[in-house]
């Protein structure tokens, strides 16, 4: 997730259009709208869940009723990946079973969900249906639950963490649609039985045509998202897996490949990252791994920033030329994407309401904690930890909090992700001579940072739909008039560039070299973010890439830590506090072929409490479950 780097004087502009947009629809006043539901399929029966059910999970309070908890499972953010009756039928890639089998979506880390209004094909957790208020039909697509929802097992009880780092392969499951997709279009006997599932009664040699040509154009969209966001063929084809995508290069390439259409102009997904815990993202002041998108104020950061992390994930952005009628008045390029403004209104609005499972809470089975030990890492924490990683009571976690950001030069861990996200480039295309942020800012040359084609697209389309995005804005209930929307404009382009400025000293290491990755990448103004660490506990794996299984490992001295461990299963170790690392659905490992650190996958640094005794270690991980 991201936010485009907008001034003070194109948010003046944008204020100025939204403030009238609004008032001339009536909807300044307003303190929310009303959100549609989902077009229901009438033929359910044949979409009801296929394959087992969910477990029977127990779910941890952390601020959410079972309403709000299926609201953010289900609540479409504007991801289209298919039409919602294609997935519903479409088969394995190399067999007659549905892709959407609970057994199949299981394997590859999607948590099962029941057949339900919002649910109508009985999907995993996170696959959404889009409202279909404007188009012809519903769309699948991800939400954010997909990759913020996951399971703890613990001596026989399944406990559902919402908000939660999932242990999902999404390039494993884009891969095997992919698959799936192109096989249904070539084998002849399989895209019948699709054909027929999808037609139902409307089925003829005609009707059947015409959807298996809108199957290859599906089809090969995907296969070329497939090799946009692909990696380089000397990685290990696991690199990325369960628990880690490059959600950043994707963005990236959102913009560069696909909104301009230039699908070489692209970034390799080399620089993975654990999926981050939710609880506190909408209090910080900056999120990212690299504190790159400014979250304040909250009415304003978290939208754009929302808008970013949805053209990343099938959200369709598409920046043409504008016509010789709109080039005469001086828009040079005209934008469009699937991004649904309601529902990104109402997930943020959970979210900010989002609390941290405790350890100890009534529903829970763990073992009951050691006071002694507890009290003994207290001390600890606030010696060794504390100055990064600020302690919030419970009763304060909804507040807001400003992160701290250290050097990655200091942290010594993995640079990539960081690196990327500052020194990926792209070429501008029919953007070049535009200004960056359309109505202001530097115009683009022939090249950029990757990251500025995305954050334009997002400004065009914020420009082009200020009706939507107030909407939005307003379902999250942060301003309820026009003053408090005018006022957290005005804050959010006073503040943003000394946010982003305000970068902690670099120590003149320019050029420095990470001899634990044997790699020479120039790590100056590098950062990445520290935040409090309520509910840490149910957030395994760790450090920004998931390159350590648990906290146990994290207070080892990098030398000592595990070079290889299994990823995937849900089994949690209360010891260590992680997930158990001899099972699993895949092998993590930290060196390459060459028994040589692979780049992005690095478990050194973060030393701080490695040098620790072994009981103070104990005390320190015991303490850290409290929080």
């Amino acid at each position: 997730m991201y936010t485009a780097g907008l001034n003070s004087s194109l948010y003046t502009h944008i204020m100025k259009k939204f403030i009238i947009a609004a008032l001339l629809l009536g909807f300044v006043a307003a303190c929310g709208t009303a959100i549609y539901l989902p077009e229901i399929p009438k033929d359910t029966q044949y979409l009801k869940m296929d394959g087992p059910a969910p477990p029977n999970w127990v779910s941890f309070s952390q601020g959410w009723d079972d309403d709000k908890r299926s609201s953010f499972w289900f609540t479409p953010q504007g991801a289209h990946v298919m039409p919602y009756r294609w997935f519903a039928a479409l088969e394995q890639p190399n067999n007659e079973k549905l892709f959407r089998n609970s057994d199949h979506m299981g394997g590859l880390g999607y948590l099962p969900m029941e057949q339900s209004e919002s649910n109508p094909a009985g999907l995993p957790i996170g696959f959404a249906m889009s409202r279909a208020t404007t188009q012809q039909e519903s769309f699948v697509g991800f939400t954010c639950a997909a990759c913020h929802t996951n399971q703890i097992d613990f001596d026989g009880k399944s406990f559902l963490i919402d908000g939660a780092p999932t242990l999902a392969n999404f390039v494993g499951f884009f891969d095997a649609t992919v698959e799936s997709l192109n096989n249904t279009y070539s084998d002849t006997k399989k895209f019948q039985r699709f054909a027929k599932r999808v037609l139902g009664e409307g089925y003829t040699v005609t009707s059947a045509g015409d959807l298996k040509e809108r199957l290859f154009e599906v089809a090969k969209g995907s296969t070329e998202r497939q090799k946009v966001n692909s990696i380089p063929d000397h990685y290990p084809r696991d690199f990325t897996s369960y628990g880690r995508l490059d959600a950043f290069t994707n963005i990236e390439n959102a913009g560069t490949a696909f909104g301009l259409g230039m699908l070489s102009n692209r970034n390799p997904a080399i620089a993975p990252v654990s999926y981050p815990f939710l609880w506190g993202t909408h209090q910080s002041n900056v999120v990212q791994w690299n504190g790159s998108a400014p979250n304040e104020p909250r009415i304003v950061g978290p939208m754009v920033r929302n808008m970013g992390q949805v053209v990343g994930v099938f959200g369709g952005l598409t920046i043409n030329k504008a016509s010789w009628w709109q080039r005469i008045l001086g828009k040079k390029a005209v934008y469009s994407s699937t991004v649904d403004f309601e529902g990104l209104g109402e997930l943020e609005g959970l979210v900010k309401g989002l609390q941290a499972p405790a350890w100890n809470d009534p529903a829970s089975n763990l073992p009951a904690l050691d006071i002694d030990r507890v009290a003994a890492g207290a001390i600890l924490y606030d010696t060794h930890c504390s100055s990064c990683h600020t302690v919030v009571k419970p009763e304060n976690q909804l507040d807001n909090y400003t992160a701290v950001m250290t050097p990655v030069s200091v942290l010594n861990t993995d640079p990539m992700t960081a690196w990327a996200a500052e020194h990926n480039r792209a070429s501008t295309g029919l953007l070049k001579g535009s200004k960056a942020k359309i109505v202001a800012g530097d115009r683009f040359r022939d090249s950029t940072q990757s990251i500025n084609i995305s954050v334009n697209g997002v400004v065009g389309i914020a420009l082009k739909h200020p009706r939507k995005l107030i909407n939005g804005i307003l379902i999250t209930k942060d301003v309820k008039s026009s003053a408090g929307w005018r006022k957290s404009l005005d804050e959010y382009a006073l503040n943003r560039d000394s946010i982003l400025e305000d970068k902690v000293e670099d120590h003149d290491l320019d050029g420095m070299v990470m001899t634990t990755l044997g790699t020479s990448r120039n790590l100056k103004g590098l950062k990445y973010k520290a935040r409090p660490l309520n509910g840490i506990w149910a957030t395994a794996p760790y450090l920004h890439n998931g390159s350590v299984p648990n906290l146990w490992q994290l207070l080892l001295p990098s030398d000592k830590r595990m070079t290889s461990f299994w990823v995937g299963s849900y089994k949690f170790d209360a010891k260590h506090v992680g997930f158990v690392t001899d099972q699993g659905k895949n092998e993590f490992k930290v060196m390459d072929r060459n028994d040589k650190v692979q780049e992005g996958n690095s478990n050194f640094g973060h030393l701080w409490g490695t040098m620790l005794s072994e009981e103070e270690r104990w005390s320190l991980v015991e303490y850290m479950k409290s929080l």
